[in-house]
């Protein structure tokens, strides 16, 4: 493949940063909520009627913990 145009520069956006980082990224989030999830989301709302209310508000609450663990160790810190 040739190393120059606009379809070189996507192929390295989507292999780096779809495929590299995304990954992780997904990966951490995933970990976390299924670690949540059982051990503590499945105690706490056992007898709730708004269970898929409650995980999706703590899904988004692990989704932008772990963007802002990521930029700051991106940006602010370089080790990213």
């Amino acid at each position: 493949m040739s190393e120059e145009g606009l379809w070189y520069l996507l192929h390295l956006f989507f292999e780096i940063g779809m495929l590299q980082v995304g990954f992780w990224v997904g990966l951490t989030i995933a970990i976390c909520f299924i670690l949540v999830d059982i051990f503590y989301l499945k105690k706490k709302l056992k007898n709730n009627h708004k269970k898929t209310l409650s995980r999706l508000v703590a899904f988004l609450i692990i989704t932008v913990f772990v963007a802002i663990v990521h930029y700051i160790l991106e940006k602010g810190i370089d080790v990213i």
